[in-house]
C-alpha cells in the first residue's frame, strides 16, 4: 500500500517559493501550466518521502490549553495555547501553536488532489 502525498508542505517557505517561481514561469510563458502541476506533484511526493528520513530533531511541548481539535480524512489538527517548546538544546514559549498530523498508513489517493 503506497502512502498518500499530502500537500501540506506546499505551505512551507520552500513550497511557496517553488510555487511562486512556477507561477512566474507560467506568466512569462516559459512553461505550460501542466508542467507546473507535475513539478508540484513531484515536490509533494519527494518531500513526503525525504522528510521522515532526514528530519531527526524531536521537540517536546506542554500546552496550558487545547483550544480546538479536528479529525478529518485521516488528518488530525490541534490548536493549543500557551505552549512551552523544548528540544535537546533550547526552549521557548509561544502563545498559539497549530499541529497537523497526517496518517502515514493511509491508502493512496485519499488526500491527493485536495488543497
Amino acid at each position: 500500500m503506497e502512502k498518500p502525498n499530502y500537500q501540506l508542505y506546499r505551505n512551507t517557505t520552500l513550497g511557496q517559493a517553488l510555487q511562486k517561481t512556477l507561477d512566474d514561469f507560467i506568466s512569462e510563458q516559459l512553461i505550460p501550466e501542466s508542467l507546473s502541476k507535475k513539478v508540484m506533484d513531484s515536490f509533494d511526493k519527494s518531500i513526503n518521502r525525504i522528510l521522515p528520513m532526514k528530519a531527526k530533531n524531536k521537540v517536546n511541548f506542554r500546552a496550558d490549553k487545547l483550544r480546538a481539535y479536528r479529525y478529518c480524512d485521516n488528518v488530525w489538527t490541534f490548536i493549543v495555547e500557551q505552549v512551552d517548546l523544548r528540544d535537546a538544546v533550547e526552549g521557548g514559549t509561544v502563545a498559539r501553536l497549530k499541529i497537523v498530523a497526517c496518517d502515514g498508513q493511509s491508502t493512496k489517493g485519499q488526500l491527493q488532489g485536495h488543497s
